[in-house]
């Protein structure tokens, strides 16, 4: 007779399963269901241009830096980097730099020249899109030993490169804008391939971008210099972080009301850039914010980096407009 009548409690369990398996599918779909390339494409241009720039402009400090005479290959810095990166993405990086620490300082030294070169080489290649994936996966080696190595150098921007550039290494953007690309087409009969793909690399860039807001507002949120809109007055006060030296007092409104705008944007940003409606402007306004930012600081990459992740958020469309060459194929 129950069998006739239908079990409610099986029936409700049927239902709960059904919506489970719908919300599976809906975030399986969010996650793996082809996606526009044009944003990924962008930040192999901007995450290796970063890295390729960076290296480039420390040619000149190479030996105070890296150099066997440079105090980052005493003792006390040694164990003061491994207790730094220990949980870091850096942590087997530091354990290679400290095994180059105990080499002859004439063959660490030239050991670190070859791979500085091929530092430059592999950033360089990635940002153009030759042989993209190796020489992206060489660059963020490499680029990982150099921070390990000496930290101090890299302003706290650096750690950020590495999980940032793995998920443009994991994507397709070295098929499209890129020398790449134009190889391969100048093999006889291959086809252009769609401009839609895998959403997955994109997707955990989003996550990484939305993270990173989520930590840095919420780190601040009781943090008093922060709730008195004082710290981007102190900042530029300081001779390591400004750009200008001006009558700040003059602009003490203006700067209050930036402070407090980047401190209720940041927090609020690791959701709201999640809903598709406000996605747009929101990524927009961060934009604006990280550009002003690099104005008036002098705080690294920091400000190139976000940019370009953020540019995971804002419409396809937009985004080729900023790539340069032809346009890419139809989505579809």
């Amino acid at each position: 007779m129950a069998a006739q009548r239908g079990d409610p409690a099986r029936a409700r369990v049927g239902a709960i399963g059904t919506v489970s398996s719908h919300r599976a599918g809906r975030i399986e779909a969010w996650f793996f269901a082809p996606v526009a390339v044009h944003a990924m494409v962008a930040n192999r241009i901007v995450f290796g241009g970063v890295l390729f720039l960076h290296a480039a402009s420390r040619i000149p400090e190479f030996g105070v830096l890296y150099g066997s005479g440079a105090g980052a290959w005493s003792k006390g810095y040694r164990e003061l980097v491994a207790s730094f990166l220990a949980q870091d993405l850096a942590a087997p990086a530091v354990w290679l730099a400290s095994l180059l620490a105990g080499f002859d300082p004439e063959w660490r030294q030239l050991l670190l020249v070859v791979a500085y070169g091929l530092l430059l080489a592999s950033s360089l290649a990635f940002t153009v899109g030759c042989y993209t994936r190796i020489a992206g996966s060489i660059a963020i080696a490499l680029h990982l030993l150099f921070l390990a190595i000496h930290p101090l150098a890299h302003y706290g921007w650096a750690q950020v490169m590495a999980p940032l550039t793995l998920c443009v290494v994991l994507s397709r953007a070295g098929e499209f804008r890129s020398v790449d690309a134009w190889r391969r087409l100048r093999r006889v009969g291959a086809s252009i391939p769609s401009a839609l793909v895998p959403a997955w690399p994109m997707r955990l860039l989003q996550v990484h971008v939305a993270a990173m807001y989520f930590h840095t507002g919420f780190a601040r949120i009781d943090d008093p210099d922060w709730l008195r809109g004082e710290v981007l007055f102190e900042a530029l006060t300081r001779a390591l972080f400004t750009r200008f030296t001006l009558d700040l007092e003059f602009f003490m409104p203006a700067l209050l009301l930036l402070s407090f705008a980047t401190f209720l944007l940041e927090p609020l940003a690791a959701f709201v850039l999640w809903i598709p409606r406000v996605r747009t402007l929101c990524a927009l306004a961060l934009i604006a914010m990280h550009l002003i930012l690099e104005v008036l600081t002098n705080v690294g990459w920091w400000n190139y980096i976000m940019i370009g992740g953020l540019l995971a958020f804002l419409p396809p469309p937009w985004v080729a407009r900023l790539l340069p060459g032809r346009k890419l194929p139809a989505l579809g």
